[in-house]
């Protein structure tokens, strides 16, 4: 009997995943399958937009009717197992699992009255891991930097991939994860969508889920004897489990955070930490992050703009003591 219900609740995902193909068309799939392109959008007049990694926004020919958006939108909550309240919210994000159709990929739909039109934002998450190699190949990082990143991994140096939204971090920290797969270590990444490619022999990726969360995994990490611990992001309370891990013996871990730039990125873990501890935490931040690599979003291109080296905690001046590890600033958009 299991046996049975399994199989007819493949029937009609298969049937879920056919209609939703039929919908997107010829035109988005073959986007969805583009190396290059990182967000698939369609705004509320039917636009498609597309953003890419070496060009930025980029504009299609292709207009989309507002029917169709809205039955992606309803198929895509129905496959996340997610009903949509135009009453209390009038909206939808999801997970979408990886499938036959592509891979797993992040979903932002608004539906009106927030909206004029129904519209919605396919995020994808990139099969394709750029190296730190491809970034100075494009133009994105100096050599400088890269030697910089290279000295903080080898070193065992807590990085941060810091930026704003859409500007490249976990790309940016897979790129860095690649490097520390390359070593012999033990790798533990904690992530609450699957983003993060680890190639290391010795590894173990947890995720979260709904009665697990980030700080939940991070506390169990810590008994699973990593070398390496690898967060997808920091947004939460789980900040400041993070800042004592990284800050009493467990170097070397990287994650991603998202601020204005190198510098108040320290400030927003603080500011993320004060939310569950109400003891000044920046001596402790000031011990536990030694790298800082900001990433910018510019015109046409993403670019390093930053790596940051952090030296400790000025009670006096009431500051971080910091100086910068790379040579060059990149200024023009590529």
């Amino acid at each position: 009997m299991k046996e049975f219900d399994r199989e007819v609740e493949r029937e009609v995902w298969e049937r879920r995943l056919s209609i939703l193909e039929t919908c997107l068309g010829a035109s988005i799939m073959h986007y969805m399958h583009d190396d290059n392109v990182t967000e698939v959008m369609v705004n509320p007049d039917g636009r498609l937009w597309l953003d890419t990694f070496d060009k930025g926004f980029q504009s299609t020919d292709i207009i989309m009717n507002p029917e169709d958006t809205k039955r992606i939108i309803y198929i895509i909550a129905d496959l996340s197992g997610q009903v949509i309240d135009l009453k209390t919210d009038p909206s939808l994000q999801a997970n979408i699992p990886e499938s036959r159709l592509f891979a797993n990929c992040r979903f932002q739909a608004e539906l009106p009255p927030i909206v004029t039109a129904p519209s919605f934002n396919i995020r994808k998450h990139s099969k394709v891991v750029i190296t730190l190699e491809d970034y100075v190949r494009q133009g994105a990082m100096t050599e400088s930097q890269r030697q910089a990143i290279l000295a903080a991994i080898h070193g065992k140096k807590n990085i941060i991939a810091a930026g704003g939204t859409g500007s490249g971090k976990t790309t940016l920290l897979n790129a860095i994860l690649a490097e520390i797969s390359s070593l012999d270590e033990r790798v533990v990444t904690i992530e609450d969508t699957k983003e993060l490619k680890c190639t290391a022999e010795n590894y173990v990726a947890l995720s979260t889920t709904d009665t697990v969360d980030m700080d939940n995994l991070l506390r169990k990490t810590l008994r699973l004897s990593p070398n390496r611990i690898v967060v997808g992001e920091v947004r939460g309370k789980e900040a400041l489990t993070l800042v004592d891990a990284w800050s009493t013996g467990h170097r070397g871990g990287c994650s991603t955070v998202h601020s204005d730039s190198a510098h108040d990125t320290l400030f927003r873990l603080e500011d993320l930490v004060s939310r569950v501890s109400i003891s000044s935490q920046q001596a402790g931040i000031a011990r536990a992050i030694d790298v800082i690599v900001y990433i910018e979003r510019r015109a046409v291109s993403r670019v390093i703009a930053e790596v940051l080296s952090i030296d400790g905690w000025d009670r006096d001046a009431h500051d971080y003591i910091t100086h910068r590890l790379d040579d060059v600033k990149i200024t023009a958009d590529l």
